[in-house]
C-alpha cells in the first residue's frame, strides 16, 4: 500500500528512480531493515509492549558509532551526551513500570531479539543518512517499502492469514502512514548528521503516552512523565550543540 501511495504521484510527474548501484544499495537496505521489523515484532510475542519499546531506544545508542564507522562522523561529545540521558530516560520509564525485573528463558529470547533488532534497525538509519543527500525522499520512501514487501511476500502467502475486504481502508491508512516515515526521516537524515537526528527518536515515546491516552484511555504514569522530561531535555542539548565539523580528509580516505 505504502509502496503505491508513494510511487504513483512521484512517477506521474514524470521522475525516474535512481540508477542501479542506488537500487542495489537500497535492496541491501531493505533486507537489514526487515530483519530489524521480524525481530522486533518476535520480541513482542515474548515481552510487553512497554519493555520491547524501552529496549528498542537503544538503537539510537548505536547509530553513534555506526555514523562513525560509515559516515566518518566524528562523535561529539554532546550527542554521545544527549544519547546517554535518553537512554536514562527510557530505563526511568522501564523500571518504574516493574522494579522486580525476573526474567524466564522466553523472556531471555526476546530480550536477545530486540537487542539484534536494535543493531539493525541502527545500521539502516546510518543506510539511510547515506543516501539522503543523494536520492529523493519519495524515491526512497518507494524503495523502502517496495524491497521489504517483495522480501515478506512468500511467507506472507505461506503463513499469514488474508486481509479482509473490511481492512482496505486501515491498510490504505497505514500504507500513507508508512509512506511518510521515510519521507520525512529522509529529509531529516539528508539535513543533519545521524548521530544529532536519532536523539529526537527518542520523543515517540511522548507521543505514544499522548496517542494512548487519547485513544485507549490509558493514563500514563508519572514515570513515564518523568522519563519524558529527561528525554526532553536530551532532545534539546543535541539540538544546541553546534554543527559537527566533518573527519580530516586523511581520516575519510584511511
Amino acid at each position: 500500500m505504502a509502496t503505491v501511495l508513494v510511487a504513483v504521484p512521484y512517477f506521474m510527474t514524470g521522475r525516474r528512480l535512481p540508477g542501479w548501484k542506488a537500487t542495489r544499495f537500497h535492496a541491501l537496505r531493505g533486507l537489514v531493515h526487515v530483519a530489524a521489523a521480524t525481530l522486533f515484532f518476535f520480541a513482542l510475542s515474548k515481552l510487553e509492549l512497554v519493555v520491547v519499546t524501552a529496549l528498542g531506544f537503544s538503537a539510537v545508542l548505536i547509530i553513534t558509532p555506526f555514523a562513525w564507522l560509515l559516515l566518518r562522523e566524528r562523535p561529539a561529545k554532546y550527542a554521545v551526551l544527549a544519547g546517554l540521558i535518553g537512554f536514562i530516560g527510557v530505563l526511568v520509564t522501564f523500571l518504574g513500570k516493574d522494579m522486580n525485573l525476573r526474567f524466564t528463558p522466553d523472556e531471555w529470547l526476546g530480550f536477545a531479539s530486540v537487542m539484534t533488532s536494535a543493531v539493525c534497525y541502527a545500521l539502516s538509519m546510518v543506510m539511510l543518512r547515506m543516501r539522503a543527500t543523494k536520492d529523493s525522499g519519495f524515491a526512497i520512501a518507494i524503495y523502502a517499502n517496495f524491497f521489504p514487501a517483495i522480501y515478506m511476500a512468500v511467507p506472507a502467502f505461506l503463513f499469514a492469514e488474508p486481509a479482509a475486504l473490511s481492512d482496505f481502508p486501515l491498510l490504505v491508512m497505514l500504507g500513507a502512514f508508512g509512506g511518510s516515515i521515510w519521507v520525512l526521516m529522509t529529509s531529516a537524515y539528508a539535513r543533519a548528521p545521524a548521530q544529532k537526528v536519532a536523539p529526537m527518536e527518542y520523543t515517540a515515546l511522548i507521543w505514544s503516552a499522548l496517542l494512548g491516552w487519547m485513544f485507549y484511555e490509558e493514563v500514563p504514569t508519572i514515570w513515564v512523565w518523568i522519563g519524558a522530561a529527561i528525554i526532553i531535555a536530551a532532545c534539546v542539548l543535541v539540538s544546541r550543540e553546534p554543527r559537527l565539523k566533518p573527519a580530516p580528509p586523511e581520516a575519510a580516505h584511511s
